[in-house]
């Protein structure tokens, strides 16, 4: 039979410090390794349908006149300004956290007919003229999100 050594191969673990640094091999945390995930993100001057969702119902909230109103956010009788007509959508959505884009793109189409801001623009407009910004915003959204990146 041929020697193969397997005899007198001395394991670590046969002398105290060989015990000692299996032990505290123990203790040393794993390198972190991300795990790999297709990624596909929307780039950020791009809306996805989300965005054009939100700014559709918010314009489908104020829509009535008697849904709309000047310098509040929103009353207690459920009327709301531009502003809150995007975070009430974003409500009814189910949506978490401010929605950035659609915010962004009427905020845009406000700085486009002169505002410095989108509640500026709702206070000092008719509602026709804040429902056609709205038109506007989602124009330009759905638009952004048929080109392709």
């Amino acid at each position: 039979m041929p020697f193969d050594g397997i005899g007198f191969v001395a394991t670590p673990t046969t002398t105290i410090w060989g015990r000692l640094s299996q032990f505290a091999k123990g203790f040393v945390p794993a390198p972190k390794v991300e795990p790999v995930r297709a990624r596909f993100p929307t780039p950020g001057d791009q809306p996805d349908v989300q965005t054009v969702q939100v700014l559709t119902v918010a314009r489908a909230l104020i829509e009535d006149r008697k849904d709309w109103v000047q310098r509040r956010y929103e009353t207690r009788d459920g009327r709301r300004c531009a502003v809150g007509a995007l975070r009430g959508a974003a409500r009814v959505l189910s949506l978490h956290g401010p929605q950035a884009q659609a915010h962004s793109i009427l905020l845009g189409v406000a700085m486009g007919r002169g505002y410095s801001d989108i509640e500026s623009m709702n206070d000092n407009s008719s509602h026709r003229q804040v429902l056609t910004a709205f038109d506007e915003a989602i124009a330009r959204a759905s638009a952004q999100c048929r080109t392709p990146a």
